[in-house]
Order: structure tokens, then C-alpha cells, then sequence
């Protein structure tokens, strides 16, 4: 029976990670994904309000909120994440994954491949949801070999359930 055994300190950059994966992808999922857009098109009309009656208001508005949308938003959340990693009981803890044909066990939490929904494969990392939670594996967890190991576990037990989203 292949099995794997790695391990990963869940450290401040670990964290930030996984926190921007997992805010990616629900978003890239949620209707909320068209916000900027919404923000573009005001902007549109705050120049037209402007040019054509001097009106400031709508333009300065909808510029700040494209400011806040596309260039804000993540230094902002990562402030508030970083926040929340201080007085995390994690902070700092080594994690330490066995992996095997029937499970991962994630320390000494056992968790069946049928209990995955999804995985996503990112250049960082990886995400698995399982019930209402989430874990991320970072890349740097993995040598070659090991990731190679991973991807064929993967496969065999989730294939129909793998997003794959790296750039390599």
C-alpha cells in the first residue's frame, strides 16, 4: 500500500496562502465576481456626469470604489487575516498529513477521500473542501517525488473532483 507522509508549519505566509486561495476561489464562484465590472461601468458614467455637467460627485464616488475594488481590497483583508493569524491556535504549528488509499489524516483527524468535495490545485498550493472546512497543502510542502505521489492519490480517489488552476 503507497502511502505519504508530510509535514508543513503553518506559518504566517502559509496562512496568507491559503486565506488569498480560498478568497479566489469563492469569489471566482459567487456572483460577487462582477462587482468590478459594476464599478467600471459607474466610473463610465461618473466621466460622462462630469465632462457634461461638472456633477464631481458621482465620478468621485465610483472612483473610489474601483480604487478600493481592484487595488485595496487585498491589502485591507490581508491586514484583518494577519489580525486573526496572531491569535490563531495554529500560529506557527507544524502540520503533519499521512496519506493513504482509504485517508488523510490530518493531525490525528481522519478524514475519508468520499468526504472530499473538491480539490484545487493552485501554483501555491493545494485546497481540499470537506464539509463546511478547508485545508491548504502549500506547495513547499512537497519535494518532486512527493507531489508526484500526491497528484497519483488525487487522481485514483478524486479525479472527477480536481480543478486544476496552476499556470506552470
Amino acid at each position: 500500500m503507497l502511502k505519504l507522509d508530510i509535514s508543513y508549519k503553518w506559518d504566517k505566509q502559509t496562512y496568507l496562502q491559503g486565506s488569498k486561495s480560498l478568497y479566489e476561489d469563492l469569489l471566482r464562484n459567487s456572483p460577487k465576481r462582477f462587482i468590478g465590472w459594476f464599478f467600471i461601468i459607474l466610473s463610465q458614467f461618473g466621466l460622462v456626469a462630469f465632462f457634461k455637467k461638472g456633477a464631481f460627485g458621482l465620478l468621485f464616488i465610483s472612483t473610489f470604489f474601483l480604487l478600493y475594488w481592484y487595488l485595496l481590497r487585498w491589502p485591507l483583508r490581508k491586514a484583518i487575516l494577519l489580525n486573526a493569524f496572531k491569535k490563531s491556535p495554529l500560529k506557527d504549528k507544524i502540520i503533519k498529513i499521512q496519506i493513504d488509499n482509504n485517508n488523510i489524516i490530518i493531525n490525528d483527524n481522519k478524514i475519508q477521500w468520499s468526504e472530499i468535495q473538491r480539490v484545487l490545485l493552485e501554483d501555491s498550493g493545494f485546497l481540499l473542501y470537506y464539509e463546511d472546512k478547508f485545508i491548504f497543502i502549500p506547495e513547499s510542502a512537497f519535494d518532486s517525488e512527493d507531489e508526484k505521489i500526491f497528484l497519483q492519490f488525487l487522481k485514483e480517489n478524486l479525479n472527477n473532483k480536481i480543478i486544476d488552476d496552476r499556470r506552470k
